[in-house]
């Protein structure tokens, strides 16, 4: 082997055994393994086969899915269960999802990350490392999976979105699909859950982009956060809307899908 080629081995061996170095942490660093389209699919295939076995599951709006291109969708967060669910129903396309930097300390399961396309962010952080991962990944035509309030709700309402998910959209003026999840905090309480089968619904908005031109400025930002979180607090019924329920108090009570009583849901 020459000797080019095995620091590359010996970083594949190690990373997954004794966990992750401080050097490696870097987005984008050659000792972090292709992702591998076959053991992304299989991956998020299976995990689509469990939510339709342990929920009661519905998606509505599924119409508003781009058909490609790169696009990102914006999505509240309530488990991890949220990102492959949405996965799932987002087969066959590729999502390519930020996750927080700790992951990639975790012996195996920061490689096992990497494997299927997820990439680190520092969370908290003006993490322009991730942001041009991001930025390069939807101009070449890749979908980019969003949470803007940067963690789990731990009440199940919104809480106060962080600027990076303004900021790439914004930067990159990709469309944005916002997403809005019901039920899927009962998957807090562990796999197990699945027998009581919670319904867990999906709702799919329609997908809009801001066409910014010129140097973007914080209110820039803050403007295009306010209008992303309104798009997903408006897809949600009040009770989850969380800080922005009196921010857009004009909003009905109800979702807006639920007024509008003509969209099309399927099973998830």
């Amino acid at each position: 082997m020459s000797a080019r080629g095995w620091p590359q081995v010996r970083r594949a061996l190690v990373r997954p055994t004794f966990g992750e170095s401080p050097q490696l942490l870097r987005v984008g660093i050659a000792g972090m393994p292709q992702p591998f389209w076959p053991f992304y699919r299989a991956c998020v295939w299976m995990s689509g086969l469990y939510f339709r076995i342990a929920s009661r599951g519905e998606v509505v709006g599924r119409e508003n899915i781009p058909q490609g291109g790169g696009w990102m969708y914006a999505s509240n967060h309530l488990s991890s269960a949220d990102p492959p669910l949405i996965a799932a129903i987002l087969l066959p396309r590729w999502v390519k999802h930020m996750a927080k930097i700790e992951l990639f300390q975790r012996p195996v399961l920061g490689f096992l990350f990497a494997l299927g396309g997820t990439f680190p962010v520092r969370r908290f952080k003006s993490d322009l490392g991730a942001l041009r991962e991001a930025q390069n990944l939807l101009a070449a035509g890749e979908i980019i999976g969003m949470f803007p309030e940067g963690h789990r709700s731990e009440t199940r309402a919104l809480v106060e979105a962080h600027p990076g998910t303004a900021l790439l959209a914004l930067r990159s003026n990709a469309p944005v699909l916002p997403v809005a999840i019901t039920g899927s905090e009962a998957f807090r309480r562990g796999p197990l859950i699945g027998i009581q089968q919670p319904r867990v619904r999906v709702v799919i908005g329609k997908p809009f982009r801001f066409n910014h031109q010129g140097r973007i400025t914080r209110v820039d930002v803050e403007a295009a956060q306010g209008r992303i979180m309104r798009e997903i607090a408006a897809l949600l019924p009040a009770r989850y809307r969380g800080v922005y329920r009196e921010r857009f108090a004009d909003l009905p009570e109800k979702a807006a899908v639920d007024l509008a009583g003509s969209a099309r849901a399927r099973s998830a």
